[in-house]
């Protein structure tokens, strides 16, 4: 009577399939061993996990097999690796009376001698897979101190294996920036967000579309503003970041704040005052079920804050609104100025990108002119290097200079418009509002705000406290 066996398949990586080591080349292997050994094959199990830990889902349905089926007593291998590389697992399955484990390309011998020889086997391997994963987790951490990103790229960024860099996606790059702007310059959830970007085409390397749980990891990765976080410690990337800092830190305070536990009521204020005599801030409650105060956390200890119902809140913070009311007057000479500016700002950014490249021109010549130079060996080896190095320091300083003016230019007139058309309008849009529309409001002009008792101590966002500003003083030319 042949004896019955489990056969146990396991292929973890592309890398061991293009080894010799894929589920069909194992599946034969042991069919034909098991024909030619008088072996019967009732069970084959094919795992695609990693042996390094214990828990393989797999695995332990084998032994939950063989513990029910006593009748059948041996594993059939490949190698005793596919079974185990973790001492733990291997135990388990070696300690079950009667069984045997058969490697088909390992001779090993019967009895007491072939465990032991395999359990040397089984450390051997749990040896290999923790100096391989050593290997592994340094290579990484090298090439992301060099600025690299050690694996498949984020969204928004393909791998370059030429440079050995992330390099734009160009046809996601655009939508991952369009998310973090919307979330930031709009009070939207990440609910909507996602139908924002699904709708805009976001899809991942294998086309499939982000869930929230993605979504939000793109917009708390430090990746998008050209950082690489490794192992809790941020790296200077080597590749072309998608974002600003200042536009990553927004998004992060507005995920924060929104971040507080879920309630029954709507506390449309909550998470947009500061209390001015402690700096706790400021919250919300529900009294008596139907009256909404807020008031200072006492976080610090006791506050003479006092409560302040949401009827008055509203009414409170309009001052917020009318310091940066523009009259129709006011929105005609900005945009004339601006249009002056900006044309002005053309006309200088022209002469000193002329200059800029001009520079660069420069510098190109001189170098093919050194390089021709060592060729004819006017100059030796050693001076030319000198002067490529000096070189290419001027040039990526030249280049930097290029990419700094470029970037340092004003907002586009367009959307300097509607700011203002919205500014002149925003009173009266305010006092028709619902308290959620007003807050969100006060939130788009605020980056911060300071109450004590019923006095409103705003901190305006850019450019909003140039208009505050210009507004209090008369004086527009600065901003």
């Amino acid at each position: 009577m042949r004896r019955k066996v489990v056969a146990y398949i396991r292929v973890s990586t592309d890398e061991q399939a293009s080894h010799g080591y894929s589920i069909e080349t194992q599946r034969q292997l042991l069919k034909d061993y098991a024909r030619g050994h008088d072996l019967q094959i009732v069970l084959t199990v094919e795992e695609t996990h990693s042996a390094h830990k214990p828990g393989r889902p797999k695995f332990q349905a084998m032994l939950a097999f063989l513990r029910k089926h006593t009748d059948v007593r041996g594993v059939l291998v490949y190698k005793l690796d596919r079974l185990s590389r973790n001492m733990s697992d291997y135990s388990i399955l070696e300690e079950m009376e009667g069984i045997e484990i058969i490697s088909v390309t390992e001779a090993l011998p019967a009895g007491a001698s072939g465990r032991f020889v395999a359990s040397i086997h089984a450390a051997v391997s749990r040896l290999y897979s923790d100096q391989l994963g050593e290997r592994v987790r340094h290579a990484a951490r090298t090439k992301v101190k060099k600025g690299g990103w050690p694996g498949p790229a984020p969204t928004g960024y393909r791998n370059d294996t030429v440079a050995k860099r992330l390099i734009s996606d160009p046809e996601m790059a655009e939508i991952v920036i369009e998310v973090f702007e919307t979330y930031a310059r709009q009070d939207i959830s990440l609910s909507r967000l996602v139908r924002f970007a699904r709708d805009r085409g976001l899809r991942t390397r294998k086309g499939g579309v982000l869930g929230k749980s993605s979504i939000h990891h793109i917009l708390k990765h430090p990746i998008y503003y050209g950082v690489v976080r490794w192992e809790g410690v941020l790296y200077e990337g080597n590749h072309e970041p998608l974002i600003s800092k200042a536009l990553f830190d927004r998004v992060q305070d507005l995920l924060r704040a929104k971040s507080s536990p879920l309630t029954k009521h709507n506390f449309p204020y909550r998470g947009l005052l500061k209390c001015g005599y402690c700096g706790c801030s400021i919250t919300a409650s529900l009294e008596k079920g139907k009256y909404i105060y807020y008031h200072c956390t006492h976080g610090r200890g006791p506050c003479k804050q006092p409560y302040v119902r949401q009827e008055v809140i509203g009414d409170m913070l309009l001052p917020i609104v009318q310091n940066v009311h523009l009259s129709r007057e006011q929105v005609t000479m900005l945009l004339d100025m601006m249009h002056n500016e900006h044309q002005r700002q053309e006309e200088e950014q022209a002469r000193r990108l002329r200059r800029l490249q001009g520079e660069q021109a420069q510098i190109r010549r001189r170098r093919d002119a050194a390089y021709e130079d060592k060729l004819d060996g006017k100059i030796s080896e050693e001076r030319w290097l000198e002067l490529e190095r000096d070189w290419s320091a001027k040039a990526n300083t030249v280049k930097q200079q290029i990419v700094l003016w470029v970037e340092s230019q004003g907002p586009a007139v367009d959307e300097a418009q509607a700011t203002f058309e919205l500014l002149e309008r925003a009173p009266v849009l305010y006092m028709k509002q619902s308290d959620e529309e007003k807050a969100r409001l006060l939130k788009t002009l605020l980056s911060n705000c300071w109450m004590k008792r019923e006095k409103p101590d705003p901190i305006y966002r850019k450019p909003f406290d140039l208009v505050a500003i210009g507004l209090q003083t008369g004086d527009w030319l600065p901003g």
